[in-house]
């Protein structure tokens, strides 16, 4: 995740089961899952600091309190953003991962012409991004 460039409800769960009552949820509802989208408990990961990050997200324009009730709900804009992130996780992050925290030996000792169609689409990616995290003058942490 690009830090610094998404507010703090970037670490809120992009989740289909928020959408429970008339597309609305409570804090207490979202609680549990949260934490545990962050790897966290409900005793390190407090009610509070949800709150403070739906504070964000509402600043954002990507969740709405609903008036005169305790419920939220995700605008147009917060649902696309979910979309989103759950497709690059899906399509993109998830098999993109796997190679890098399971990679074959072999691999790395291979010119770029003998490796597979799919290797050279991720190898583009990510150069894609190098470059654009470049261009928006970000730096890798050391």
């Amino acid at each position: 995740m690009i830090h610094g460039c998404w507010p703090s409800c970037r670490r809120l769960p992009a989740s289909p089961h928020l959408l429970t009552w008339r597309g609305r949820f409570r804090t207490r509802d979202l609680h549990q899952r949260a934490a545990e989208a962050l790897g966290a408990t409900t005793a390190t990961y407090r009610l509070s600091q949800l709150r403070y990050d739906l504070a964000n997200c509402r600043a954002k324009g990507l969740v709405l309190k609903v008036p005169k009730t305790q419920t939220y709900r995700l605008t147009p804009q917060g649902f696309r953003i979910c979309v989103l992130f759950l497709k690059l996780f899906h399509r993109v992050y998830a098999p993109f991962t796997a190679a890098i925290l399971r990679p074959f030996a072999d691999d790395a000792g291979l010119p770029s012409n003998r490796r597979s169609a799919l290797d050279q689409l991720y190898a583009g990616i990510d150069r894609a991004l190098d470059q654009l995290l470049d261009h928006l003058g970000f730096r890798v942490a050391a």
